[in-house]
C-alpha cells in the first residue's frame, strides 16, 4: 500500500500534470482544483487492489494535496534557491500528509491485499519497481528542474523542449535498466550517444557547465533508482 501511494503520487502530481495545466494552476484556483481531483482519482484507483474500502482516506488525501497546492500556487515564483526550497517542502507535506493516511488506516503494518491484482503486485516486489520507473520520467525531468535552478543554472539552459524531455526519461530508464541487471559498464554507452549528437547544440555550446550540470542529476539519479531497485 505504501508503493501504491508512492505510484498514484508521481501519477497524478508529476505524470498527469502536464505543462498546461502546471500554467492553469499558476493563473486560476480552477486549475489546482482540477490538479487536486486527478491527485484524488490517481490514489483511489491505486488503492482499490490493495483496500476497496479506502476511499475515504484517498478523498482526504486528494483534499490536503489541493490545500497545499492552493498555497504553493500563490506564493509563486520567488528566486530558484526559494524556489527549490519551497519544492522540497511542498513534497514533504504531501508525502508526510500520505503517511499519516497510511498510519491511520493501518497500513503501515503488514497487510495482505484484499484482492487478487493487490496481492499479483505484492508478488516480486512489481508495484515497487513500477514505483522506480514511474520517478524517472516526469518526477525526474520536474525534479532536474528546480536541482539545476538551484544550483544556479538559466532558466534557457534547462529541458524545456519535449523531444529533450522524452528523450532524458527513455536514457534514465535505460540506464536504470543496465544497473538492474547488474551491467554497469553498459552505463557510458547509453548516456554516448546524447554527448556525440548534442555537444555542438545552441544550448550545449551557449551554456556548457549547466548543460553537464543537468545530464550529471540525471545519470545519477537513475543509477541511484536501479541500485535501489536491485537492492529489493
Amino acid at each position: 500500500m505504501i508503493a501504491a501511494m508512492i505510484v498514484a503520487h508521481l501519477l497524478g502530481d508529476y505524470v498527469f500534470q502536464t505543462d498546461g495545466l502546471a500554467r492553469w494552476k499558476q493563473r486560476s484556483l480552477w486549475g489546482v482544483m482540477v490538479h487536486g481531483a486527478i491527485v484524488t482519482l490517481m490514489i483511489w484507483l491505486c488503492s482499490l487492489p490493495f483496500d476497496p474500502h479506502w476511499w475515504p482516506y484517498a478523498l482526504g488525501l486528494g483534499m490536503v494535496h489541493t490545500l497545499i497546492d492552493i498555497v504553493r500556487a500563490r506564493l509563486g515564483s520567488i528566486s530558484p534557491g526559494v524556489d527549490l526550497a519551497l519544492f522540497l517542502a511542498d513534497q514533504a507535506a504531501h508525502g508526510l500528509t500520505i503517511m499519516l493516511a497510511l498510519a491511520l488506516s493501518g497500513w503501515l503494518t503488514v497487510r495482505p491485499a484484499a484482492t487478487l491484482l493487490g496481492q499479483w503486485l505484492q508478488d516480486e516486489n512489481r508495484l515497487l519497481l513500477l514505483a522506480g520507473y514511474t520517478l524517472l520520467t516526469m518526477p525526474a525531468w520536474v525534479l532536474i528542474h528546480f536541482l539545476a535552478r538551484g544550483m544556479g543554472a538559466n532558466q534557457t539552459s534547462l529541458p524545456g523542449r519535449p523531444g529533450e524531455r522524452y528523450l532524458g526519461m527513455i536514457e534514465r530508464g535505460l540506464i536504470a535498466t543496465c544497473v538492474l541487471s547488474g551491467q554497469l559498464l553498459l552505463v557510458p554507452l547509453v548516456v554516448a550517444p546524447r554527448l556525440v549528437m548534442e555537444h555542438r547544440s545552441e544550448r550545449a555550446v551557449a551554456e556548457p557547465l549547466s548543460y553537464l550540470n543537468e545530464l550529471l542529476i540525471s545519470v545519477v539519479l537513475a543509477v541511484a533508482v536501479g541500485l535501489a531497485l536491485r537492492a529489493l
